[in-house]
């Protein structure tokens, strides 16, 4: 066997393996003569067919499939042996790779196209400068704060006849254009705020009904909020028709909440380990409670930022038309070329992160590792933030391995403790350029899509 490669663009090269006969033969024998022993033929004792007749009736495939195992290994091993590192997988080329007949070859020469990973180099120094931002509560935001807890410790009463301010929980039916029951159509319970509803028509006929009444209503034309209206129907599909469709609600229960007035009691509720005497203090705490709620949110902006800043930097390239191929075939159909063409930038960040953070990994890998039980102390962790016991327990241990046994699930877990990580790592090594806006501003940045 002889395997060579050759260059044939910057960040691309074609690897040429000349597979001989005496590479695989040993290896068709063996698996014909494994079909003899348990071949079972009319005429024939068991494992007494003649291996000519074997041969005759099974020879090309098993040459054919002896063939594909020797080339997969020879074209792997001489990957790692010369340590070439490849994006993606290599290509047949189908260009190059002609004759190729199992029927009367005996020698056989196949080409493969691949990817290389390029070179560069990137160094986290405190040159390097990031905006962090913070968000500034204003007093509007508190004020808003102040009003939800009001409401959230509130108490709740089934008055008999609704009224304005109060919320209504029933039945959405969907209608037809006749105004009936659509058979197999939308029905959902939900939780319907009059003050929600904007349209004042609409709100005036909320008001006076009581257990067991029926209104018919658009709820876009009434609520004008895409989200509400779908967490209200249970549908979150993106251009959902039958969010505009008209329903019948069926009301079942009237509520009424009969907010909590500020005063010791309440600051009590709402922070229990602090001692809060005044409004002051507690408009203080919410306001720390609020920055620390944002923190994740500034957070994942900053890593997302930092992770920009270095791959401009590091100006990666990439062997552009191979990867798009590459995508294309090891897709096998699931996605066209010109999906791939929309998608590609997306794809080629991701290319380019990867590559980054190999490259980082090399200089930070005991900061960067995500460990086993790291994994499992954040799953133990949520128990403890939810009140639960300090200590593990065999039952809690169980749980644990529960919740890990769900690959999906613990792969956004390692996901998360490797997003702290690099958060950790690159404000430790660069420079955070503290930058605060409001909610509303931030909102605007993290939205932007580049």
């Amino acid at each position: 066997m002889n395997i060579s490669q050759e260059s044939n663009g910057d960040l691309t090269a074609i690897i040429h393996i000349n597979l001989q006969e005496a590479d695989y033969i040993d290896a068709v024998n063996k698996q014909l003569s494994e079909y003899k022993k348990k071949a079972n033929m009319p005429g024939f004792r068991p494992g007494m067919v003649p291996l000519g007749m074997i041969k005759k009736m099974y020879g090309n495939s098993v040459m054919i499939d002896e063939v594909n195992k020797s080339l997969s290994e020879a074209l792997n091993n001489y990957i790692i042996e010369n340590k070439i590192n490849v994006l993606g997988n290599p290509i047949p080329n189908t260009e190059k790779t002609t004759n190729v007949d199992f029927a009367k070859n005996k020698d056989f020469d196949f080409f493969f196209d691949i990817g290389l990973a390029p070179e560069f180099e990137v160094k986290l120094n405190k040159d390097i400068k990031v905006t962090n931002y913070a968000i500034k509560i204003d007093d509007k935001e508190l004020d808003n704060a102040v009003e939800d807890v009001k409401v959230r410790f509130g108490e709740d009463e089934n008055p008999e006849v609704s009224e304005e301010g109060d919320s209504l929980q029933g039945k959405f039916i969907e209608l037809d254009a006749d105004g009936n029951e659509v058979e197999g159509g939308v029905q959902n319970d939900g939780f319907l705020k009059i003050d929600d509803v904007k349209l004042k028509t609409v709100q005036k006929k909320l008001i006076g009904l009581k257990i067991g009444d029926s209104i018919t209503l658009n709820l876009m034309k009434a609520i004008k909020d895409e989200p509400k209206v779908a967490a209200l129907l249970n549908r979150h599909e993106e251009g959902d028709e039958k969010l505009n469709a008209e329903y019948k609600f069926d009301v079942a229960k009237v509520v009424r909440t009969h907010i909590a007035e500020l005063g010791e009691e309440l600051y009590k509720k709402v922070f229990p380990s602090r001692e809060i005497k005044t409004e002051e203090e507690f408009r203080a705490a919410l306001s720390e409670d609020l920055q620390n709620h944002f923190q994740r949110d500034t957070d994942r902006q900053f890593l997302g930022d930092t992770i920009k800043e270095l791959l401009k930097i590091a100006d990666i390239k990439l062997p552009d038309e191979f990867l798009r191929r590459w995508l294309l075939e090891s897709n096998e159909g699931k996605i066209s070329a010109e999906q791939i063409d929309t998608q590609y930038d997306s794809y080629a960040r991701t290319f380019r992160w990867q590559l980054l953070e190999g490259e980082l990994l090399k200089e930070h890998r005991e900061a960067m590792e995500v460990k086993e039980e790291e994994v499992r102390a954040k799953v133990a962790g949520y128990f403890q933030s939810m009140g639960g016991a300090a200590e593990m327990t065999p039952q809690i241990e169980g749980i644990i391995d529960q919740v890990l046994s769900n690959g999906e699930e613990k792969q956004k877990i390692f996901n998360d403790i490797q997003d702290e990580k690099l958060i950790k790592l690159f404000k430790e090594n660069v420079t955070p350029k503290k930058k605060s806006v409001t909610k509303e501003k931030f909102i605007e940045i993290a939205q932007q899509i580049d």
